[in-house]
This record gives structure tokens, C-alpha cells and sequence, in this order.
């Protein structure tokens, strides 16, 4: 068993993680994710949660993933794109395809923690284009939806 206190996050990841994110152009260590099981075939299954800190005011745009997700505040408040702001130990989940957002961190900031169903998933992002058609970016290839704003490193 792994254990994290309070403040700590993953110091290593598998080499395949972080070779294929390199090759993507991203920094497997810019983040923290847990994969949470990554044997043999099925890594890209493998369900992951992800910490998601995001500066006063970030905006992050209206997307989905192709998988299950649960979310929760840990920290700050978050306008989460209808006028509703969560708060720590709200919490909220999306389907398969399902787009949410955008959400807007509070003059605080915001931490989320966040689940989803696949690693594979979790890469995979949906976002609707100008015309509203629903399209994909593979970001594990170094594809990124065109409102997507980087966090600050």
C-alpha cells in the first residue's frame, strides 16, 4: 500500500507514463496522478484520480471525457458554469461523454481531486468546436482542444 500524508504526491510514475508523455511534449511530474493500477495490457484502463490546483480566477473551458468522472473541492470555491460555486466537499460526477463547465476558480483559487473511470479517460478530452460538434483531443498525442489555457507550472 502507497501512503500520501497530507501535502505529498507521487515522486515516481511507470516509465511508459513518462516517456509517453514526453513524446507528447508534457511533463509526466507537472502534475499530480495516481494511476491506480497499471499491470500488464491493461494500463490504459486502469482507473486514475487526478489533483487539480488552479490559481485565482482560472478559467477551465467546457469539456467532457469519455469515461465515468467524480470530482471534489478541496480547497477555494468554484463557479462550475450555471451560477452554482461549490465549495470544499462538494462534489460532482459526469457520464461518458457528458461536457460540464466552464469552471472558474474563486478570488482563493481552487483543488480539486478529481476520479476517473480510465487513465485512458482521463487523456482523452471532449469539447465542442464553434459550430457546437463534439470533438476529441488526445492529449497523451500532444493534442489539445483550441480553448484550453495551460496552468501555471
Amino acid at each position: 500500500m502507497e501512503f500520501y500524508p497530507l501535502g505529498s504526491l507521487p515522486a515516481s510514475y511507470p516509465a511508459w507514463y513518462v516517456e509517453g508523455l514526453a513524446q507528447a511534449g508534457l511533463n509526466a511530474y507537472a502534475s499530480a496522478t495516481w494511476i491506480l493500477s497499471a499491470n500488464g495490457e491493461d494500463r490504459f484502463a486502469s482507473p486514475a484520480a487526478h489533483l487539480l490546483p488552479m490559481p485565482p480566477g482560472y478559467r477551465l473551458f467546457r469539456h467532457g471525457h469519455p469515461c465515468k468522472r467524480f470530482e471534489v473541492v478541496v480547497q477555494g470555491t468554484l463557479e462550475v458554469g450555471d451560477g452554482r460555486i461549490a465549495r470544499p466537499g462538494d462534489t460532482f460526477t459526469a457520464e461518458p461523454g457528458e461536457l460540464y463547465g466552464p469552471h472558474t476558480a474563486g478570488p482563493e483559487g481552487c483543488t480539486t481531486f478529481e476520479i476517473f473511470g480510465e487513465l485512458e479517460g482521463m487523456m482523452r478530452v471532449l469539447y465542442e468546436d464553434a459550430d457546437g460538434t463534439v470533438r476529441e483531443a488526445e492529449t497523451f498525442k500532444g493534442e489539445l482542444p483550441p480553448d484550453y489555457v495551460p496552468l501555471p507550472q
